[in-house]
């Protein structure tokens, strides 16, 4: 008799992209896949566990009755928010979301499988001076940086900085204005415009780091313990030579390994944060040294799918069907 099929979870919007080819090839390696969003829940969506007649956890939505004690792994991309509908008045709501976050987050945590990655470690490792203070306890070379809403702080920066300073953004620099797209604050030299409006630093944390002089770029995506290391040649470009999120269709460089000493160090930061899926930045300098720039825990990847048919999906699914607990150990590097 065959074992039953591995059960993977994926919790996610409708509309994502990025999922479609992953849940494709987790069908073809004989997974069965429940993909929901959390919004379902509690309209479309029950949870549920009890002792009382025998241990059970369980998950049910629409002619799906799921066993969550049988999950080889959940990926957690980008759910949206529960949805307890309109008749519901805005206290009652912010009661039932509490208890919620508290009944489902528990029900979910409780279980024993893999999770890419779970939601309370990505919320911690996507800490920006967090992550760069690690990783320069690690050894790897991290641009100086300041982290202020103190404008004297940063005047007395530019006065005394020997090279080009940078503003960057902590969570990716997306503005939500009503009523019209998302609009994104990409890296930025910083210059006279700041000095004319330096009050403007103490309205929030602001990063400032320095320039670093770039050869190449590099995207990181880990995948458990699979790399996948992209060489983005963003000096070709001008649209793209301070920051490469700048340009849809990107320059690509030649298939680069990365050195053993920075995969040892990416493995001892992955490790520390926790996290089994990562996409990780890097400038790589004329002299050929690595510089740290940051983690991002659900950094997209489906762009580098399209443009240079990396295997993105299938490493993916097996690892969601391997299950947990994972470990970091051994590296695979994969070429394009």
């Amino acid at each position: 008799m065959s074992p039953p099929a591995p059960v993977v979870l994926i919790l996610t919007q409708d509309f994502d992209p990025t999922v479609d080819p992953v849940v494709q090839a987790l069908g073809a390696k004989g997974a069965d896949v429940v993909r929901v969003d959390v919004s379902y829940f509690p309209r479309k969506m029950t949870f549920t566990a009890s002792d009382f007649d025998g241990d059970r956890r369980r998950l049910r939505h629409r002619d799906r009755d799921i066993d969550l004690d049988r999950l080889s792994g959940v990926w957690y991309r980008r759910p949206t928010a529960f949805d307890f509908g309109a008749e519901m008045g805005q206290a009652e709501k912010q009661f039932a979301r509490n208890e919620a976050l508290h009944g489902v987050g528990g029900l979910l945590r409780a279980t024993d499988c893999l999770w890419v990655n779970r939601p309370d470690i990505d919320a911690t490792a996507e800490l920006k001076p967090y992550q760069l203070t690690l990783a320069k306890k690690l050894g790897l070379r991290v641009p100086r940086t300041l982290i202020t809403n103190d404008p004297q702080e940063v005047a007395e920066l530019l006065a005394r900085a020997e090279r080009p300073i940078v503003y960057k953004a902590f969570s990716g620099g997306v503005v939500h204005y009503p009523g019209a797209f998302p609009s994104g604050l990409l890296t930025t030299v910083v210059g006279d415009e700041l000095r004319e409006h330096l009050g403007r630093v103490q309205h929030t944390m602001c990063m400032f780091q320095e320039y670093v002089e770039k050869a190449y770029e590099v995207r990181l995506t880990v995948i458990g313990n699979t790399y996948f290391p992209v060489c983005i040649t963003s000096q070709d470009l001008d649209t793209t030579r301070v920051d490469w999120r700048g340009e849809n269709m990107l320059p690509y460089g030649d298939y680069r390994p990365l050195p053993d000493e920075v995969i040892k160090k990416v493995q001892a930061l992955l490790a520390e944060l926790d996290l089994v899926y990562a996409a990780v930045d890097f400038i790589v300098t004329p002299d050929g040294e690595y510089v740290f720039l940051e983690v991002n825990p659900a950094g997209q990847f489906m762009w580098m799918y399209h443009d240079l048919g990396i295997p993105f999906s299938d490493s993916l699914a097996d690892l969601l069907m391997t299950g947990g607990p994972f470990r970091r150990g051994d590296v695979t590097q994969v070429s394009y």
